[in-house]
């Protein structure tokens, strides 16, 4: 008996023995897991390759031919401008030895298609520019190689249609400027499936309400619609849908009163410019949630003095050109002193603003640039003028102002260029200013 417990002790200890050490052996690797994996070394990132050198032979050309280069901080080309003449075209070759070329700004009338061949080489050009030169459809034949392209200006080029389809599948192209062209509707199908494009320029082109609400279905941010004369309320109601539109132009276009409904969806917008359209005070009520509107430009329109109520009650407008309204009465001028943010103000040719209005414009502090000509102000707005006192750009020309006013001028410190045209400021006022305030530069015609 004594036997057999000794026996079961001396097993069971050593079975106890084995598990403590097997337990500590367990307790010890899950411990040192982490250590372990610490003291493996991550694999050290490869270093970036050095960026490729120019030609030098290269840069050579093309300053020699007379091009502006610019470079970045580790001495690469980037930048390239210049106006092409015959002469000097065979040099645009040597683009293709700048590696790092981003910007190119090339206009003239050495620019034609057969030299632009080379732009399909240039596979890191971000922003192209070839406005007012002979560019036409070969450029953009080019062009479509240039799958990086994110700007691209093409302002009266011989650029059309048909030419439209090559670039219609660069992935990137979020501005495209076509002012001054060709284009018409059918362009404007190529232009739609760019769905990464948000600023459209269009000024002048020969665009109709179909080609235009074409455009309503692409993120569009800025659209310039100026002068395209036969759109209508149809146009603004389809890009009423995009409520990320924040700068819209249709200068001279048939929209009205009825078409500013669309407008009041554009709560981002920041600037609105609608010269010569039949839009009043009725039409602008749709402007009145739009406190984000900085940049209103009216001229030539129906705005009245129920519009000029509404534009005063915008909070952040700090540019605006009402010049050539010619319904807005005295009253309705006289609101335009509360708008305490504006930096310009341009009233030429309202025929209504005399010195009584002006009289409420001394707390705009803030104007630096003020325009106008052709008004009824006389002498008794020189006190207003002076409490102006950071004006740099002051238009008094056609106005009834004599010398008596136009000596004192020089006293707004901040002044830089005084236009007196039209008026009848004497050679001897005239020449004590420029004596007075060699700084200041007074153009009398």
């Amino acid at each position: 008996m004594m036997f057999r417990l000794a026996k079961f002790a001396v097993v069971f200890n050593a079975v106890v023995i084995l598990a403590f050490s097997l337990g500590c052996r367990n307790s010890t690797d899950t411990a040192s897991k982490p250590s372990d994996k610490t003291a493996v070394s991550k694999a050290e990132p490869k270093p970036a390759a050095p960026p490729a050198k120019d030609d030098v032979d290269a840069v050579k050309t093309l300053t020699e031919a007379g091009f502006t280069l610019g470079e970045n901080s580790n001495g690469n080309v980037v930048k390239v401008s210049g106006v092409v003449s015959p002469e000097i075209v065979s040099a645009l070759a040597d683009l293709e030895g700048l590696p790092a070329l981003s910007e190119l700004t090339l206009s003239g009338p050495g620019l034609t298609d057969d030299a632009l061949g080379v732009l399909a080489k240039l596979n890191g050009l971000k922003r192209l520019d070839l406005s007012d030169s002979a560019a036409g459809d070969g450029a953009l034949a080019a062009i479509k190689e240039i799958q990086s392209l994110e700007v691209l200006f093409l302002r009266r080029t011989a650029v059309t249609d048909e030419g439209l389809k090559n670039i219609s599948g660069l992935p990137k192209l979020r501005a495209i400027d076509l002012r001054n062209t060709n284009i018409a509707d059918p362009g404007t199908v190529s232009l739609a499936k760019i769905k990464t494009l948000k600023d459209i320029q269009l000024e002048k082109a020969k665009i109709n309400d179909e080609g235009a609400m074409r455009l309503a279905s692409l993120p569009l941010t800025s659209l310039n619609l100026n002068y395209c004369t036969t759109l209508t309320n149809d146009t603004l109601q389809a890009l009423g849908k995009n409520p990320a539109l924040a700068l819209l132009q249709m200068d001279y276009t048939k929209i009205n009163d009825e078409g500013m409904a669309a407008v009041a969806n554009f709560k981002n917008m920041r600037r609105l410019r609608i010269r010569g359209t039949d839009v009043t005070g009725e039409g602008l009520k749709h402007i009145q949630g739009l406190t984000k509107m900085q940049q209103l430009e009216l001229r030539d329109s129906s705005l009245d003095d129920a519009g000029m109520a509404i534009i005063a009650s915008l909070p952040n407008v700090d540019f605006l050109d009402i010049s050539e309204c010619r319904l807005v009465t005295s009253e309705g001028f006289k609101l335009i002193g509360k708008m305490t943010n504006l930096k310009l103000l341009s009233l030429w040719e309202t025929k209504n603003l005399d010195d009584d209005a002006f009289a409420e414009f001394g707390k705009l502090t803030k104007l630096n640039n003020l325009d106008v000509r052709s008004t009824k102000i006389t002498d008794a707005s020189l006190p207003t003028i002076l409490m102006l006192t950071n004006l740099e750009q002051l238009n008094v020309s056609g106005t009834r102002l004599t010398d008596k006013t136009f000596g004192e001028l020089g006293k707004l410190t901040k002044l830089k260029t005084l236009r007196v045209a039209n008026t009848s400021i004497g050679y001897g006022v005239l020449d004590k200013l420029i004596e007075l305030r060699d700084d200041l530069n007074v153009i009398d015609y």
